[in-house]
């Protein structure tokens, strides 16, 4: 190998590297401010969440929100773009099935429950700040119309199967949907799960509810 081509590969190396770090370190920062944003906005509201607030909490330089996001509403923009993906939903769909209603159930649960779990902070945020954003609005409302829309058509194709009784689809699925929402609002209201455990919510209100749709 010629010593120009050796000062080429070493250049490209240490460019390579110089790039990817900053990668890294961008993703990162950007990571800590979208974090402290949420946390402030849901201590202090929206409004009460200065940049100046977030860049303390995120251990970042104020000028450094204005460098990556450009502005606070450019914060929540990202947020949304960031949390906006229910594909997990749907993959769970696709490959955790089996047909049989009490295990189909129960797995759903939990994989609601991880999923709004992921999602806590944006999801009590857009309490919060309802109106405020649409996009976040949007982004929130995606989650149970995707769910009620999976579990629409698992019903029909239940109802198919003649593994459930003829009922109506949409209302089985809303209801689910209510149910599982509601022990997650319990649940952050009272900041715990030791009066309510998410084991026994699981057993005892899906055995519940599959009883109504046999």
């Amino acid at each position: 190998m010629t010593k120009r081509k050796k000062s080429i590969i070493l250049y490209a190396s240490k460019y390579l590297h110089t790039m990817l770090g900053d990668v890294y370190l961008t993703k990162s920062t950007r990571d800590k401010i979208m974090e402290a944003t949420l946390e402030l906005a849901n201590e202090k509201g929206y409004r009460g969440a200065t940049t100046k607030k977030i860049a303390d909490r995120a251990g970042v330089n104020e000028v450094t929100i204005f460098r990556h996001f450009g502005s606070k509403k450019g914060i929540v923009e990202a947020i949304v773009e960031k949390y906006g993906y229910v594909a997990e939903l749907e993959e769970t769909f696709r490959k955790k099935i089996t047909w049989d209603i009490e295990t189909d159930l129960k797995m759903l649960v939990r994989e609601y429950f991880q999923l709004v779990e992921k999602k806590r902070h944006v999801i009590l945020l857009s309490i919060k700040e309802a109106g405020t954003f649409p996009e976040l609005d949007a982004l929130m409302n995606r989650i149970p119309e995707t769910y009620i829309a999976l579990l629409v058509s698992y019903f029909k194709t239940m109802i198919d199967k003649q593994k459930i009784k003829r009922i109506d689809p949409i209302a089985a699925a809303t209801n689910f949907i209510f149910m599982n929402f509601g022990y997650f609002m319990l649940q952050t209201r009272m900041q715990t799960d030791d009066l309510y455990p998410l084991d026994t919510f699981i057993e005892r209100n899906v055995e519940l509810f599959v009883q109504s749709l046999r």
